[in-house]
């Protein structure tokens, strides 16, 4: 037996059942904070499956602590294994979780104009930047009379061999951006199309936040608060180093971690290199150079690094930013700008 249906009711239900599907599929904001490599990650994902989010941001977690416990400088990791064994033998098998860090690390060596310098890693650590507080200032002098460079570690068949006693990799001036890009390929795989991966600062994004730009302070090297925002869609990252993020004071001289690789010093002058560009990578790479040398080679580091966006802040406050990133990016008001084309 058959029973009749009122068809008068057929509509209204299949409404509803279009409106609750359309529900489902509006796109949530799930947000998670990390602390990893020294700094706190935010993660932002805007997608409709709000399981699945969630879901990625526990991979995200999982994934950058992995990658801490390879490339960690002076905790027990696979660099720091890796960093004793080659001091010890002059000779040691390369693990596959630094392979490619060590091959990016060449090539931007000799494309910085050999001033991204991975290769001081024992410096740096002398220094007081490898967790220990104490300065060993006779190691420092030691070393500064044989710097250590790329230069010096040859790779043959995946064997590491070094012509440097002093040869200690310390990859920081490329591994938040290496790890961020790793994360924002993770997501592209999974079908994520609008993120933001924020690492104190230094970020990535992706797509856009609810069909408007990604919003993003750059931070004031001298006080609280940005001396800049810009607005960012699609695939961008924005990197910034400064003296301000990891230093001491020693007889009243600030001391910080980024070191000119052709004095063996802190770099001088520059208190904060920021740059736009499509790659994480060269993004980390090219503030970490420009704070070395950006006030007087900018025009030729950013032609021989592929970059256009830049901004640089030396230590009297005033700003040389490149035209292409002045027509994007909103300064604060009253500050000393100089625009330079390429």
């Amino acid at each position: 037996m058959y029973r009749s249906i009122d068809c008068r009711l057929i509509k209204p239900l299949l409404i509803g059942v279009i409106l609750l599907a359309g529900c489902e599929q509006q796109p949530h904001l799930v947000e998670q904070r990390i602390l990893q490599f020294g700094t706190v990650i935010d993660v932002s994902l805007v997608h409709h499956d709000l399981a699945k989010s969630e879901q990625t941001l526990i991979e995200i977690e999982q994934l950058l602590s992995a990658y801490r416990q390879s490339w960690h400088a002076w905790e027990d990791s696979e660099l720091s294994r890796f960093n004793l064994a080659l001091s010890s033998s002059g000779a040691v098998k390369v693990p596959a979780s630094l392979l490619e860090l060590i091959t990016l690390s060449q090539r931007y060596y000799l494309s910085s104009n050999r001033l991204f310098n991975p290769a001081l890693g024992k410096l740096i650590a002398a220094y007081g930047f490898h967790g220990q507080a104490d300065i060993d200032e006779e190691l420092i002098k030691i070393i500064q009379q044989d710097l250590p460079t790329m230069a010096d570690l040859e790779i043959q068949d995946r064997l590491a061999i070094s012509r440097n006693p002093h040869l200690q990799l310390d990859f920081g001036g490329i591994a938040k951006g290496y790890a961020i890009g790793l994360i924002a390929s993770h997501l592209d795989r999974l079908g994520f199309e609008h993120y933001l991966i924020n690492a104190g600062g230094d970020l990535i994004t992706s797509g856009n936040k609810f069909g408007k730009a990604w919003r993003i302070g750059v931070k004031n090297p001298f006080e609280p608060g940005a001396i800049a925002s810009i607005g960012l869609l699609g695939k961008q990252a924005l990197f910034t180093s400064g003296n301000y993020q990891r230093f001491y004071l020693n007889n009243d001289e600030t001391v910080h971690h980024i070191i000119d690789p052709r004095s063996g010093e802190p770099s001088k002058h520059i208190s904060s290199a920021t740059v736009l560009t499509s790659d994480p990578v060269l993004a980390d790479v090219a503030a970490t150079t420009l704070m070395i040398d950006g006030l007087n080679n900018y025009r030729s580091l950013a032609g021989s690094l592929g970059i256009e966006d830049y901004m640089i802040i030396d230590d009297q406050q005033r700003i040389t930013i490149s035209g292409s990133l002045a027509r994007k990016i909103e300064l604060a008001a009253g500050l000393k700008v100089t625009i330079v084309d390429q």
